[in-house]
């Protein structure tokens, strides 16, 4: 034990055994010690109430005589310990404020909007980008619901499912020539942080990009459909110099054909990017969609006779764009008779849950490495230099199957293993999911072999 503790005990020790002769002398043993052990802790008793008391007051200077030779040594220990703590608490706390003033000086200087949101999504500060870009002002702003000054659909529905790993893309609320880019970063005890970025110049240059590539390819799909059909009447003219160029004219046409999909490919993908000239959604027969593809896949296949199942639910639909997902659909099963072997094996699962529909698609092909999965759905990605022509791929059409996807709302993934073959996975939320009309109801099952 330390010299304080030891004092302590001693004290009352001391005392105890001064009051046994005393009381042997008054005849009152009992209620001597009593008195006595009374008094040590009634002693220790108002120590306590004067510590307690300096406690409750931040500001009351530390208890009369607590640094004086008079007091209990163990006490004297116990509010000097309390004062040096109470001291470095009071550093650190005006520490904490300097770092937090500076964090606020420095976000409110932030080009980007910056807004600390509660557990309730209500607005606990935000700098002054905050109120050029999603026009919020501080203080009166402050202990508001965001959900009620930023009222875009897509926000809403961004704050309301509570995935903030990608980001949203909307115009600002108060200028619509401003494009924002909004993502919420959760930290601390379920507080989050909204950020919002000006990126009116990157929107506006991709849609420069849009717009060049759709007029190039527009341009373009003319003069080569002329110089397509001449190059078909050449090599099938019968005459002489059309036998000596055969195989010229042969490839001729087959490069013209493929850039020919490629512009088509293409323009597509512009209109998925633009919502051009998008009819609105109805409700889409998947099965025989599924069907009338496979039937096309098997023609695709030839002389390989790839193994092709189909298994659709007749009874499920979903709404949306007929031509869209047709695109997107066939992109996927004609790319899985295009990269694999000869006799292997496509299967095509459109099934419903309580999580939405989904569609896949798995072979036994080749399989993709890891590294490509991340970048496969980029245009003209090629996990090899020789895959996309020597398959007649255009390599766009991973692209607009994930164009489609984001289109209605749903979700593009990919698993594949080297050596076993690859599955693409279209996943549909709960809400695209309709029934069949009962006047065409079907067997349970659609199957097509090939």
């Amino acid at each position: 034990m330390t010299d304080p503790w030891l004092k302590m005990l001693g004290r009352p020790l001391g005392l105890l055994l001064a009051a046994v002769p005393v009381g042997w002398v008054v005849g009152q043993m009992l209620l001597v010690l009593f008195l006595v052990t009374l008094g040590c802790l009634a002693w220790h008793l108002f120590h306590l109430y004067r510590l307690e008391q300096w406690l409750k007051n931040k500001d009351h200077p530390l208890p009369l005589g607590a640094g004086s030779a008079g007091v209990d040594p163990l006490w004297r220990n116990v509010y000097r310990h309390f004062f040096y703590l109470r001291r470095r608490s009071a550093k650190r706390k005006r520490k904490i404020r300097r770092v937090i003033k500076q964090f606020r000086s420095a976000a409110a200087e932030v080009p980007d909007a910056v807004v600390v949101l509660t557990e309730d999504n209500a607005i606990a500060w935000c700098n002054r980008a905050s109120e050029k870009l999603l026009g919020l002002r501080s203080p009166q702003d402050v202990g508001l619901q965001i959900a009620s000054l930023v009222r875009h659909p897509d926000f809403i529905r961004y704050l309301a499912q509570q995935h903030y790993d990608d980001s949203l893309t909307l115009p600002a609320p108060r200028d619509d020539a401003l494009m924002l880019s909004l993502r919420i970063v959760p930290y601390g005890k379920k507080q989050h942080l909204l950020l919002a970025s000006d990126i009116s110049r990157i929107h506006r240059l991709e849609q420069v990009r849009r717009d060049f590539v759709a007029n190039v390819s527009h341009e373009l799909r003319t003069p080569l459909t002329v110089i397509s059909g001449y190059l078909e009447t050449m090599h099938d003219s019968g005459e002489d110099y059309a036998q000596r160029w055969q195989q010229p004219l042969r490839r001729m046409q087959q490069q013209s054909s493929r850039m020919l999909h490629i512009i088509e490919d293409l323009l597509l993908l512009s209109r998925l990017e633009t919502h051009a000239d998008r009819p609105p959604e109805r409700p889409v027969p998947v099965p025989d969609m599924l069907l009338a593809i496979a039937e096309d896949a098997i023609a695709l296949s030839g002389e390989r006779s790839h193994d092709i199942q189909v298994r659709a639910d007749p009874e499920v639909w979903i709404l949306g764009n007929e031509q869209e997902l047709r695109a997107a659909f066939s992109n996927l099963v004609f790319n899985a008779v295009n990269h694999t072997l000869a006799g292997s094996h496509i299967a095509i699962r459109w099934v419903a849950d309580d999580h939405g529909a989904h569609l896949q698609v798995a072979d036994d092909g080749e399989g993709i490495a890891p590294e490509h999965l991340s970048r496969i759905t980029e245009r003209f990605y090629r996990i090899s230099r020789g895959r996309k022509r020597e398959s007649g791929g255009t390599g766009l059409g991973l692209a607009i199957v994930k164009h489609v996807m984001n289109n209605h709302r749903g979700e593009l993934t990919i698993a594949s293993e080297v050596g076993v073959g690859s599955t693409f996975s279209c996943d549909f939320l709960p809400d695209r999911c309709i029934a069949r009309p009962l006047s065409k109801a079907a067997p349970m099952l659609a199957e097509a072999a090939g």
